[in-house]
């Protein structure tokens, strides 16, 4: 699968970079902040994001709509260290596909891509 990480966290990226290409996915593209996300995705049309909520310049859930009109099948999942009840629900409401609270392990990482594709 091709994948986009989003993460103002330059070790985050790292992990997630390691572990996806490690289990033979190719990550096309990497952003720092919410408008950079947007850009790589018009971009690259990833089958999978990973998009932190706190970020510079757009917060994930700013830059989700924009994304969402660019690439309406993308399957998101949302990446924080903030897991509050309220994060998680307006990531429901917005259409994610799934939630991962950091630190996260392998495991939930790939759990958390799409099984028609995994």
């Amino acid at each position: 699968m091709k994948v986009v990480i989003a993460d103002d966290d330059g070790i985050t990226r790292q992990i997630l970079r390691n572990l996806l290409t490690e289990a033979g996915h190719e990550v096309i593209g990497e952003a720092k902040n919410g408008q950079d996300v947007v850009e790589s995705c018009l971009l690259h049309q990833p089958d999978v994001l990973y998009l932190d909520i706190h970020m510079p310049m757009l917060s994930g859930f700013e830059a989700l709509p924009q994304i969402r009109q660019a690439c309406p099948s993308v399957h998101v999942v949302m990446i924080s260290a903030s897991s509050t009840l309220e994060n998680v629900r307006q990531a429901a409401k917005m259409g994610v596909s799934g939630f991962l609270v950091k630190p996260f392990t392998p495991a939930k990482v790939l759990a958390s891509l799409p099984k028609s594709k995994a």
